[in-house]
């Protein structure tokens, strides 16, 4: 589980400094949107979902 829940946050590693997705935790959910447009909407994932995408990542599905 990441460091902050229930905050949007920018991933420490991000190139574009504050410009980047920006993700938060819950008990019930995992939020992603854009930083810079917030109002565009947010993608809503269970814990579940979001551990089979970072495995993905972590394993070469996606070219990130």
């Amino acid at each position: 589980m990441p460091r902050k829940t229930n905050e949007w946050f920018v991933p420490r590693q991000s190139p574009n400094g504050n410009t980047c997705v920006e993700t938060k935790f819950t008990d019930d959910a995992v939020y992603v949107r854009n930083n810079l447009r917030p109002e565009a909407g947010t993608a809503v994932f269970t814990h579940d979902e979001w551990s089979a995408f970072v495995l993905g990542v972590k394993d070469g599905d996606y070219d990130v």
